[in-house]
């Protein structure tokens, strides 16, 4: 099996770092023998056998998170196989993948993001080894919609993990507003259950055709996340959550300060201090999530939230 590498998110200015995106799956650990939903558009054929290149991505208009960001710092290729992920009965580690994780953070509560590029992945497995919380890829633009999403999000619930869905920006395809929508119509299933997170906004660098702001001026970028965020609040009353790096912010909203109502997601890997993800954009004066790994323990990137258990359950519940 191929040794899984890392990925380096720079979270202040641009970093010209050359690191290998490793996206976690889980082939051994089908949570059910339910039949997999309908292929969508973009719908992934190669997801868990070994390598996926960002051209694939582009191609089939489906992109893994930190997909643009990989691409910006010179990648062309993602392990979508890697060693660590939870086992299919009791949730072990592997010594691959404890070598390659210093942590998690300490006293923050874990997670993970996946995608339809993790089909299959054992939730109960994932909760045992000490997740509480998963984001799932829903839609991407106004183009694509995860074939898996709608499985993986029930059975997280199911599983007792928090849950939420993200969406995949192309500011270059449609509006803000239009993006919103369109997560909406197409399974956006977001509830005031208590157990729901905040839709997120996964928003990165563009593509070499795109432009890395996707031809947007500062003043459009924020307007176009405002469009995003203000469609998101008018239907759950929840502003969406923003995942980016510092270094994407300064360059494409001029390190804006207007979206502090918006909780943060933020990037950074490898960690060379697990007491901060680093300087964070101007909206913001502390951080909600962190994806600070690739892979380890768990199935897709490794996350945490901020702060304990019953925090989180407040913030699932929050209101306004």
């Amino acid at each position: 099996m191929r040794a899984s590498s890392k990925r380096i998110f720079g979270l202040g200015a641009a970093a010209a770092v050359a690191a290998a995106l490793t996206i976690g799956s889980s082939p051994a650990t089908a949570e059910t023998s339910a039949t997999p939903a309908p292929a969508s558009a973009g719908t992934p054929t190669t997801a868990g056998s070994g390598s996926l290149s960002i051209a694939e991505m582009d191609q089939t208009g489906n992109h893994v998170m930190g997909a643009g960001i990989a691409r910006n710092a010179g990648e062309t290729e993602i392990v979508t196989s890697v060693p660590g992920a939870v086992t299919t009965q009791q949730g072990d580690l592997s010594a691959t993948a404890q070598a390659a994780s210093a942590g998690p953070p300490p006293g923050r509560i874990q997670g993970f993001d996946i995608s339809a590029w993790q089909p299959s992945v054992n939730f109960l497995a994932a909760y045992r080894a000490g997740a509480r919380f998963v984001y799932v890829k829903a839609t991407e633009g106004t183009s694509y919609v995860s074939s898996t999403y709608k499985q993986q999000y029930a059975t997280a619930k199911q599983r007792n993990l928090y849950r939420g869905g993200y969406v995949y920006a192309q500011p270059s395809q449609a509006s803000g507003a239009a993006t919103a929508n369109y997560f909406f119509a197409h399974g956006g299933q977001w509830s005031a259950d208590g157990k729901t997170l905040p839709p997120l906004l996964d928003i990165e660098y563009g593509s070499a055709s795109q432009g890395t702001c996707y031809g947007k001026s500062w003043s459009q970028m924020r307007s176009w996340i405002k469009d995003f965020s203000n469609t998101v609040y008018q239907k759950t009353k929840r502003y969406p959550a923003i995942y980016t790096t510092t270094d994407w912010w300064k360059r494409c909203t001029n390190n804006s300060n207007q979206f502090s109502k918006n909780p943060l997601f933020v990037a950074l890997y490898p960690v060379h201090d697990f007491t901060t993800p680093g300087t964070l954009g101007r909206s913001w004066s502390k951080w909600t999530f962190w994806q600070w790994s690739a892979s380890g323990t768990l199935p897709g990137d490794q996350d945490v939230y901020r702060n304990t258990a019953d925090y989180l359950e407040r913030f699932a519940s929050k209101t306004g």
